[in-house]
């Protein structure tokens, strides 16, 4: 008899209940993986101290929980019956992947970062994978979703408690979460001012949110451009065609210039050139599929959106119907949609051994290749936009060649974390003198084709 009840033995919390298996996903979501988040909520100023940190930070772990729990109730109206369990893996990875990148890297992924990550190409995603990520998705999230896997759910009773039960449960959250953060809300409403605390942390549920606004904008954008400057025309000639370079730079800080007052010399060529330099700029975002669209899109800085910007014409579109030619070069993420009047070479696939070090991941003097060439085949006025890889993190330390490893020592991984950060200081800074060189090799290149052309570059 007792040899009987050992093999029919089975190990606590084997079998769960639909309901109790959601539960669990949510509970899990909520702490390990949304640390960052409960870390913002236990060092915002608002916090307090003493018990009432405590009590704040209670509160926002609550409310962390009430999201996660609302986004796997959301998914449990899909995935019907023992499907549920392949929703609950799927969470549990991915909250546990983009909880990663809050927590070390204190990414927050808005609609911004979702864009950014829908047109990473290949070579750049792989560049993030390292040995840490790898062991903090096993861990936070290949644990409790092998669990998921093997637990047995029970089969539900009924359909009607089946669906009652996670909502009763779910209204039940929020009312408990609302009492604690009405309680409060002085506190948290200045903690959400003063962005110490972002809903762009909470992880996977931000995502989602992300996706979501980002299809809305899609879906909303005039398919149509409306046009601008249609009136566009030469209204003088020169003695030659007009050639201008438009050097789009990435990830480029003015504070690590040189000619911007930085310690380090990063622009020696630039300097000896006696260009200009205009210091009151800003960028229209962090992301490339922000700041690009808006460069070429003349409403500036302050009335750009998204939806206005794929709603209109752009620089390329006017500069084309002015009767110059339009050429576009591109070693990094693509021009997001503005250049489809440009003739488009796009060199991030390469594996050209004389630039590239590895496959797709070649230093920027690439574009630069048998460019002379192409531009003298050309008669009439030429806009050339040159899309530099530039300062692409995080291996700054590939995106220039070992000649310009000039302040030492340097990060040599994409997880800058386990990097001291002079190191990863020196790394960037390095990346940002290689771009100084190839915008001097640019200018050289502008020289050969003074006798074609009346020449001009900008670099932004």
């Amino acid at each position: 008899m007792q040899f009987r009840q050992l093999i029919q033995f089975r190990p606590f919390f084997s079998e769960v209940s639909r309901t109790q298996l959601m539960v669990f996903t949510a509970l899990w979501i909520s702490l390990l993986p949304n640390i960052a988040t409960l870390r913002a909520f236990a060092n915002s100023p608002s916090a307090g101290e003493g018990l009432l940190a405590v009590a704040f930070t209670f509160g926002g772990w609550l409310f962390t929980l009430f999201i996660s729990f609302w986004l796997v109730t959301a998914f449990a109206c899909v995935f019907w019956g023992r499907s549920i369990k392949l929703a609950c893996i799927a969470l549990l990875l991915l909250a546990a992947t983009f909880g990663y990148f809050s927590f070390v890297l204190g990414t927050l992924f808005d609609k911004t970062m979702f864009m950014n990550m829908i047109q990473t190409d290949t070579q750049e995603t792989l560049e993030l994978i390292n040995v840490r990520l790898l062991l903090w998705i096993a861990l936070l999230g290949g644990l409790p979703a092998c669990w998921v896997g093997w637990v047995k759910v029970r089969p539900a009773p009924s359909l009607v408690r089946t669906v009652l039960v996670p909502m009763a449960m779910l209204a039940g959250l929020m009312v408990v979460t609302a009492a604690i953060v009405f309680a409060m809300y002085p506190r948290y409403a200045s903690a959400t001012r003063n962005r110490s605390i972002s809903f762009d942390t909470i992880t996977p549920a931000n995502v989602f949110a992300a996706s979501v606004h980002h299809a809305a904008s899609l879906y909303r954008s005039a398919t149509v451009r409306a046009p601008r400057g249609e009136d566009a025309r030469q209204s003088y000639a020169l003695d030659k065609p007009r050639l201008v370079v438009f050097v789009l730079g990435e990830t480029a800080r003015a504070q690590s210039f040189g000619l911007n007052g930085y310690a380090r010399d990063t622009t020696p060529r630039m300097r000896a050139l006696g260009g200009f330099y205009f210091p009151d700029t800003e960028s229209c975002g962090t992301a490339t599929g922000i700041s690009v669209p808006c460069i070429f899109s003349g409403f500036g800085r302050e009335g750009f959106s998204l939806r206005r910007g794929l709603g209109s014409e752009t620089l390329i579109d006017v500069v084309h119907r002015g009767g110059a030619r339009v050429i576009w070069h591109d070693n990094d993420s693509g021009c997001k949609g503005i250049c489809d009047k440009a003739d488009l070479l796009d060199v991030t696939g390469y594996n050209d051994p004389r630039w590239c070090t590895e496959s797709a991941n070649c230093f920027d003097e690439i574009l630069l290749d048998g460019l002379e060439k192409k531009l003298r085949s050309g008669t009439k006025d030429t806009f050339l936009v040159l899309h530099l890889k530039g300062s692409h993190g995080p291996s700054y330390y590939k995106r220039y060649p070992p000649a310009f490893e000039k302040f030492v020592p340097t990060c040599k991984t994409s997880d800058l974390s386990a990097c001291d950060p002079q190191a990863v200081r020196n790394a960037y800074d390095n990346s940002i003198l290689y771009t100084d060189h190839v915008l001097g090799e640019i200018t050289t290149l502008l020289q050969h084709l003074s006798d074609q052309f009346a020449t001009a570059m900008i670099y932004a």
